[in-house]
């Protein structure tokens, strides 16, 4: 995958990102942002992977989405108020690059392309996040949220096995459901003979994980 920045920075853009940034490492589990901190910047995934998240009032926890190498995370904290709206966390150890504000808004109003890219990114997730899946079986929502997994992570081409896969309970939270339901859920699937191939597959590598 190419570098989100590196897709519409060159030369003069990238010798600004380069001099301004600074890259960061964090240990598997450990936050990189959470929700209602001051936004000091965004974040791009050099090597990695994230999960972005919200809790609700009652402290339940909802998966957002995934993040692996060459994507942007903090985007969310952009404009208005400069804070982030929802929280970060590496799954493994895990190589940021962090661009600070000010070098994002020389980026947002003078590069066109970045610009564009990041609007575009803006609405893929507002598409994603005012699609409809309440109504659906558990058993859909799990498989939406395992091929989640698989578009962010990818899998192995020969044995079709995810390259990471992501706890039961982040698919549970994920799929706004419950850890037992999950379980349930799974076992459904891999019963299930008429799903499609890439769903059978990924669900080799789930089945052969211990819980967690």
């Amino acid at each position: 995958m190419k570098s989100f920045i590196k897709e519409c920075c060159t030369g003069a853009w990238l010798d600004l990102i380069n001099a301004s940034s600074k890259m960061i490492h964090v240990p598997a589990k450990e936050m990189i942002f959470h929700d209602g901190e001051k936004a000091l910047g965004i974040y791009e995934v050099v090597q990695g992977k994230v999960k972005v998240f919200s809790k609700d009032n009652l402290g339940n926890e909802s998966l957002l989405r995934l993040a692996g190498d060459s994507d942007i995370l903090g985007h969310r904290g952009v404009g208005g108020d400069w804070i982030y709206h929802v929280s970060a966390q590496a799954l493994t150890d895990s190589s940021l690059l962090f661009i600070p504000r000010k070098t994002f808004e020389v980026l947002a109003k003078t590069n066109a392309e970045f610009s564009y890219k990041l609007m575009t990114l803006f609405a893929d997730e507002l598409k994603h996040s005012e699609e409809k899946t309440m109504h659906l079986p558990v058993v859909n929502r799990i498989a939406s949220a395992v091929l989640m997994n698989y578009e962010a992570f990818g899998a192995n081409p020969k044995t079709g096995e995810l390259n990471f896969t992501i706890s039961r309970q982040d698919l549970a939270n994920r799929a706004i459901t419950t850890y037992e339901s999950t379980i349930r859920a799974l076992a459904e699937l891999k019963r299930k003979r008429s799903l499609i191939p890439i769903i059978k597959l990924l669900l080799l590598k789930i089945s052969k994980n211990s819980e967690r």
